[in-house]
């Protein structure tokens, strides 16, 4: 037998994206998936405890939307019928950044805004219809099950039917930030796993509105006013969603005080230098203001465990959490459910879950440095040189974007997950980049009418 398990019986921990994403792949190759949810599921796409963050501006990049799509066929028609915009990412973003504002500019990039509930609910939909997979909400996870420290048989369970437990071939654990997998391990006999943590203390402040009768939506989509340390501890991110609704995320770095309440959302969107301030005063707000704090960066370094229990394998935030503002976390669950896919196909029916960890960490590699480069530049100690040189390099490219559509095009594509990181690498990008750009007015923006 392979040093791998054979997958009949799989349990999935948690139903957010990452756990939903993985439970559409195993429905392509093993018997049965239990998806197991603490939180009593909502019927429509309605926030839940389980996910705080869900009130506030989320993205899924282009490379995330086109693996989605690839899972779950139809799924960009499906969101759009229910309300979800489509629009060209140069075209319609006003990105206001510290160098200016780019000028409209047709990418070819297809982009997609909508809120967090509606995407979840989709996908909880798409995946509960599938046969071989069963949703077991309310319910939470309390340890492994095992045959030994070596390996993983299931779960145990408690809900509103007391305790059971749940065998299992393979146990997916996806149950985000709250994850108990650490403590699981040391349990097995395992070295505690080396977490590594990077906080820019940023927060958000978020709310909803909607238009008056009459009144028509701005010409941009998306808004984008990005943070920079120490400069810019400000900024906000603002997408049109769903029901003709206005999304607005108010970001505060360093530990600067986000608004608790309308008069002060108001005045801190009018202290920035987007046009947030102006649109939102003539709008109807549709929530009260909700602040959310826990931002930090972790990344847990499973795949340099000594030793791995068969019949177990982490994904989702569980494994690599990023600070939300970077809109990298449902991307990232999208290929961790690919790589996990493609593992299956190459393997069969067994899978070496040690193996998977490993090939996991590539796949976050590149987004965990394109999200604490620029938020280690927060953090009070000294940085070490080579993150100082790159932060340095990627703030000079941000500043060439404003001048020079081939620049935006890259870095945008770079954002998206579309383009390779070798882009940054081309010559002709790097002389312009490095001789330095033009600064432009922050007044200066062009239109979007």
């Amino acid at each position: 037998m392979p040093d791998g398990t054979r997958i009949g019986r799989a349990v999935v921990i948690g139903a957010g994206v990452a756990g939903l994403t993985a439970a559409r792949v195993l429905a392509d190759h093993v018997e049965t998936v239990t998806v197991v949810e603490r939180d009593t599921l909502p019927s429509g796409p309605a926030p839940r405890p389980g996910v705080p963050q869900a009130h506030h501006v989320h993205a899924l990049l282009a490379l995330g939307a086109e693996v989605m799509e690839g899972y779950f066929p139809g799924l960009r028609a499906e969101l759009e019928r229910a309300g979800a915009p489509v629009w060209d990412w140069g075209e319609r973003l006003c990105a206001v950044l510290p160098g200016g504002t780019p000028a409209p500019l047709r990418m070819g990039m297809p982009i997609q805004t909508f809120s967090r509930p509606l995407l979840e609910h989709v996908l909880r939909r798409r995946v509960a219809e599938l046969k071989p997979v069963t949703v077991v909400d309310g319910a939470t996870v309390t340890s492994l099950r095992t045959a030994g420290p070596g390996r993983v048989t299931g779960v145990r369970v408690t809900g509103g039917d007391g305790e059971e437990e749940i065998g299992a071939d393979l146990v997916v654990d996806a149950s985000g930030r709250s994850s108990h997998l650490p403590r699981w391990l040391v349990g097995l006999g395992l070295p505690s796993p080396r977490t590594t943590v990077v906080d820019a203390r940023i927060g958000y402040a978020s709310r909803t509105y909607t238009y008056p009768e009459g009144q028509s939506p701005p010409s941009w989509m998306g808004l984008l006013q990005p943070l920079r340390a120490p400069a810019f501890p400000k900024g906000c991110y603002a997408i049109q969603i769903e029901d003709d609704t206005l999304h607005v995320t108010l970001h505060g770095g360093g530990g600067t005080e986000l608004p608790r309440d309308e008069d002060e959302f108001l005045a801190y969107a009018r202290s920035l230098r987007s046009p947030i301030g102006d649109t939102i005063a003539s709008l109807t707000p549709a929530s009260p203001v909700r602040r959310y704090a826990r931002t930090l960066n972790s990344r847990t370094a499973y795949h340099r465990l000594p030793r791995w229990p068969h019949g177990l394998i982490a994904l989702g935030d569980a494994v690599c959490a990023f600070n939300p503002a970077y809109g990298q976390g449902m991307t990232v669950a999208a290929l961790e459910a690919r790589l996990l896919d493609r593992t299956l196909r190459r393997r069969g029916a067994f899978l070496d879950g040690h193996a998977f960890q490993r090939a996991l960490a590539r796949v976050t590699a590149f987004p965990w440095l394109m999200a604490t480069i620029p938020d280690r530049a927060w953090e009070r100690s000294g940085t070490a040189r080579a993150v100082g040189a790159a932060n340095w390099f990627m703030n000079r490219l941000i500043d060439t974007v404003p001048h020079d559509p081939r620049a935006y095009t890259t870095f945008s594509r770079l954002f998206h997950m579309t383009g390779s990181p070798a882009a940054l690498l081309d010559p002709r990008l790097l002389s312009r980049v490095l001789a330095g750009s033009r600064r432009r007015s922050t007044t200066d923006m062009p239109s979007f009418g």
